[in-house]
């Protein structure tokens, strides 16, 4: 009997995961990828001489024991030759001449919190409870939860009983409007550099709550070694992966999925199964030609008001010189602030990579700051009427940036020798990004958390992976879903092939 072949569409995270799955199963298994590269949002790119990372901050399951990590370790993303890096401080700032720390043990961030500012004492003890809340707070991903034993739940809701409630009004604040529960402008600077301020606050306890578990390390070579570990893995079982192949089409007959059409190609290439792990709009829009509605994400292109979608302007910056005793994430305030179309950024918090040999290249080093706004139409509108424009606000961004952080450490006055900024519509082009957002479909604290199906009605032999089909998003949601696309998969393949 002729093996049943898959075609994955997308060689993000999540349909690397899903390709290396499905491949261990025995199946037949070829990606499609329209970048000439793998990775999707998981990446980095060579500027003048240096490397930037343009996804990973800190990395979930990194701590061997979590079920995210035995994916990671599945698919040779992280094993015992890959070095992890765990920071003592989670981030920094300078006030009033003095530098302060927010650190990864949390009894030791209590205490230097406390030093701090003693009349916050009580919004700092339930600071820390809150992230107590989601230390090692496992959920079960063995199986995709409809295929689970409901048993299986009890220990984990019995954690979140034990852990305490949480304050309901805490639950429908965004970051910012958390902090000013906070007296002190260090400890607000400190928090402010954890996750960007315009997301929900449970967003803020459970990042903390994963750093304070020992968790959320560095993986050796950043993002684009990330995935390309995976990338080896997968051609190493057999797996093929076609790049600069934008698939156009997503053929369907009889009520399943049949195969798939490339752009700019008349042939069809047939498929037993076909696993989408690209943005929802596309899969929706543009490879189903908009003739299968789908009511989880219409609800959530239709009420971004309720579900954000996390875009931004990234800068990376090449310094020659030796920053190894900076901080590896700091908060900076340049003097002004800087209005981009209808968004003003009044600070930012620049990232460091000297602790990883592979951003170190003949004493010379990267930063990178990511500005969050939601401009995807201003970007696009100043491109389109003039390209001259467009990278001039580009060079405008980046002179704020470094001037800010000249300011705070004027010694690199004229060593910062190479700036790159991507807005939204390079996220946008290269990953084929919805908005070009990076983190998709975030609910706000007052909105109920629901998990796609992983499937689309009226195709059979479809399944849907990426961060989309779960609340918020990143990379650990994005595995989980490559993994619960591979299963569903193989759980159908099993039925009808049964002898």
């Amino acid at each position: 009997m002729k093996n049943r072949t898959v075609f994955v569409i997308g060689t993000g995270v999540s349909g690397l995961v899903a390709g290396i799955y499905v491949r261990l199963a025995g199946l037949d298994v070829e990606m499609f990828e329209a970048h000439s590269i793998v990775g999707g949002n998981c990446t980095g790119w060579n500027r003048q001489g240096f490397h930037i990372d343009g996804c990973i901050q800190w990395l979930t399951g990194t701590r061997p024991g979590t079920g995210i990590h035995n994916i990671w370790r599945t698919c040779r993303a992280l094993g015992d030759d890959v070095p992890v890096y765990n920071t003592e401080k989670l981030a920094s700032t300078i006030y009033e001449g003095k530098m302060y720390h927010l650190y990864s043990d949390l009894k030791r961030m209590e205490c230097a919190l406390l030093d701090i500012s003693p009349d916050d004492k009580a919004a700092i003890r339930k600071l820390i409870k809150d992230i107590r809340r989601f230390q090692n707070l496992n959920v079960p991903i063995d199986k995709p939860f409809e295929q689970a034993n409901p048993l299986i739940f009890l220990s984990l809701i019995w954690k979140l009983v034990r852990s305490g409630k949480p304050d309901k009004k805490t639950e429908l604040m965004t970051i910012n409007d958390y902090l000013q529960e906070f007296e002190s402008p260090v400890i607000r600077q400190l928090l402010s550099c954890v996750f960007p301020t315009v997301l929900p606050a449970y967003t803020l306890f459970y990042s903390l709550g994963i750093r304070t578990s020992g968790d959320g390390g560095w993986p050796a070579g950043g993002s684009l070694e990330f995935v390309k570990r995976m990338q080896r893995f997968f051609e190493d079982l057999g797996g093929k992966i076609h790049l600069d192949k934008t698939v156009d089409k997503i053929i369907v007959r009889d009520g399943k999925a049949a195969g798939i059409r490339m752009k700019g190609e008349e042939r069809e290439l047939t498929a037993d199964y076909i696993i989408s792990a690209v943005d929802a709009d596309m899969l929706l829009n543009r490879l189903l030609d908009a003739k299968y509605p789908d009511k989880f994400f219409e609800k959530r292109f239709a009420e971004l008001h309720n579900y954000m979608i996390l875009t931004g302007t990234y800068v990376g910056l090449g310094v020659s010189a030796d920053i190894g005793s900076y901080p590896h994430n700091i908060y900076i305030q340049p003097e002004k602030p800087l209005r981009i179309n209808k968004t003003e950024l009044s600070f930012f918090n620049v990232k460091t990579y000297h602790f990883d040999p592979k951003f170190v290249q003949d004493g010379k080093t990267v930063m990178t700051v990511l500005l969050t706004e939601n401009e995807f139409d201003f970007w696009k509108s100043l491109k389109e009427n003039s390209i001259r424009e467009y990278n001039l606000e580009k060079e405008r961004i980046a002179k704020w940036v470094t001037g800010g952080i000249v300011n705070v450490f004027p010694e690199l006055e004229g060593k910062i020798e190479m700036s790159n900024v991507a807005t939204p519509l390079t996220f946008n082009k290269y990953c084929n990004s919805y908005r070009g957002a990076y983190m998709s479909f975030i609910p706000y604290g007052h909105v109920k958390k629901q998990i796609h199906k992983g499937a689309i009605d009226g195709v059979q032999n479809l399944y849907v992976a990426g961060q989309c089909t779960f609340p918020a998003g990143g990379l650990p949601l994005a595995a989980i879903s490559g993994k619960f696309a591979a299963q569903r998969l193989l759980s159908t393949d099993r039925k009808n092939n049964k002898k």
